[in-house]
């Protein structure tokens, strides 16, 4: 399952920000209505750099196409050796919030085979270049904000990481990946620092296994993690994640599909007779039953709804996009390549300048199609194998969804959940229903009497904005208006689920404001 991100609606960026809080009239444009770079008058204080590691060390005051200074950022390739035979690509954001030391967060892109620099540029990094907009604009919902972060190309052969990839399994993954991690603390000099591992979609199927073979290496040297968040993961079959809940995600939002009578009355004709409205019904009770129902198959002949689906809506919306349901023609060109259908003038991350500021070598970059499993993954889902475990061993697992990913459903997700046991019971005992508050801002403020800055860049809401519960070192969380990616469509939202992993807030219900920002 890909973890693409081609279609976001933002305003065109086109005056310089300095400060994100100052009105419009006091940013000053160019005769040709073009911004000129930002000179910044206070050097960037390096708190990495040394002889270890000035080989990676990336200029943030002139970034290629970046017109403001991105802090201090290094970048490159190291070993994934003995476990693999290549290496990984990195690039580490050090974070200068005090309550950021002596810790590290990694995120992961999914696929299997996708970047994870689609997760850097288009939802979380310190500078964002987003579908449809005219250059990269400041991200005052970094993660950097928040943490010092490392976004890694993983298996090798996708993104940065030369191939050829070698891996069989998430074994192997966990393996090359860990082995890598090792040679990343010891040329930082981050020896014992608290690791959290973050990602999307098919890092739902990395992380738990990565996190299960830091845990077994018994070594808090290199791998003291504290916790994992895994947003609108693959950790079950398709069956479970697609097809039980496609027709009851179509009902809900039938205003958005607008699909005829005719068809809705016999999808879900389809959806009774193949069981999928039984294993819903029994899947979804808290706590969940003794005897918990097995998932139909969707390759029973009349039974593969989904794919049904998506083929109706597409007919309806020519644009139809299954990460985020709400999105309608036109495409919106996508500065990184992807689709074809949206893609830009270039593929940024293949330009030469970008490459040779990052440290590797000329590459056919593409954010997602590496050839990482010659013959399928041959593990287990990570619900069915290490993720129990994970929980019971960091009491710090939080799993994120968006209600508009119709890829992987929310629904598909919980009935997941409440199949598996961790911590001395099965599933969530009490119904995940919980409201997750995310703290206004000044910024919406302004917004809603018109007086928003340019730049446009405080895309987030406040209020409450999904759901949040936790039980037994496990939290859902789920967020109405996001799609496949959480940062990228509600990033007020996925700021507040990273600030309750990194333990700055005390649960999800929090009031108050961010802790930075």
């Amino acid at each position: 399952m890909l973890v693409l991100a081609p279609f976001v609606f933002l305003v065109a960026a086109v005056a310089a920000l300095q400060n994100p809080h100052r009105k419009a009239a006091s940013f000053k444009q160019s005769a040709k209505g073009l911004r000129k770079r930002e000179v910044s008058a206070v050097r960037t204080k390096h708190q990495f750099l040394n002889k270890k590691t000035e080989k990676f060390a990336v200029n943030g005051t002139h970034f290629p196409q970046v017109p403001f200074d991105i802090g201090e950022s290094y970048a490159g390739l190291l070993s994934n050796a003995p476990a693999g035979n290549s290496s990984l690509f990195f690039w580490f954001f050090p974070s200068t919030n005090p309550a950021a030391d002596k810790e590290i967060t990694v995120w992961l892109n999914g696929g299997p085979g996708c970047s994870s620099l689609d997760g850097l540029l288009q939802e979380n990094g310190p500078f964002l270049w987003q579908s449809g907009v005219y250059e990269p604009i400041r991200n005052p919902y970094s993660w950097t904000n928040l943490t010092n972060i490392v976004y890694i190309d993983q298996p090798a052969d996708t993104g940065f990481s030369p191939g050829p990839s070698t891996v069989k399994n998430e074994i192997d993954i966990a393996n090359q990946f860990n082995d890598f991690w090792v040679n990343f603390i010891e040329t930082f000099s981050m020896q014992g620092y608290k690791v959290y591992l973050t990602g999307e979609s098919y890092a739902g199927q990395y992380i738990p296994y990565l996190a299960d073979g830091m845990l077994n290496r018994n070594d808090k040297k290199h791998f003291n993690l504290k916790g994992i968040q895994i947003n609108d993961p693959s950790i079950n079959e398709d069956s479970v994640l697609m097809y039980a809940p496609a027709v009851a995600a179509l009902n809900h939002y039938s205003s958005v599909f607008n699909l005829n009578s005719t068809f809705m009355t016999e999808i879900n004709h389809r959806a009774d007779i193949c069981g999928y409205t039984d294993f819903l019904e029994k899947a979804l009770t808290y706590p969940p039953p003794k005897n918990f129902p097995i998932a139909p198959d969707p390759n029973t002949p009349g039974c593969a709804v989904f794919d049904d689906i998506i083929e109706a809506a597409t007919y309806v919306n020519p644009c139809f996009n299954i990460y985020h349901l709400t999105d309608f023609c036109p495409f919106l060109w996508n500065e990184m390549g992807f689709p074809s259908l949206a893609g830009g003038p270039n593929n940024y991350f293949n330009s030469s300048a970008v490459q040779a500021a990052l440290h590797v070598p000329p590459t056919d970059y593409s954010i997602c199609g590496g050839d990482i499993f010659k013959h399928g993954d041959g593990s287990v889902p990570s619900a069915l194998g290490p993720l129990p475990s994970v929980i019971e061993r960091t009491n710090n697992v939080l799993i994120g969804h968006g209600w508009y990913d119709f890829l992987l459903f929310a629904n598909g997700t919980l009935a997941t959940i409440q199949n598996m046991t961790w911590n001395g019971a099965q599933g969530f005992q009490k119904s995940p229903d919980g409201p997750l508050f995310v703290p206004y801002t000044d910024a919406l403020e302004q917004i809603a009497k018109g007086d928003a800055g340019r730049p446009w860049n405080y895309d987030a809401g406040g209020g409450i904005l999904g759901t949040a519960h936790t039980e037994r070192g496990l939290t859902f969380s789920s967020v109405f208006t996001a799609g496949h990616e959480i940062p990228q469509y509600t990033p007020g939202a996925a700021y507040r689920q990273l600030e309750f992993l990194l333990g700055r807030i005390e649960n999800l219900q929090q009031k108050g404001s961010f802790t930075t920002l």
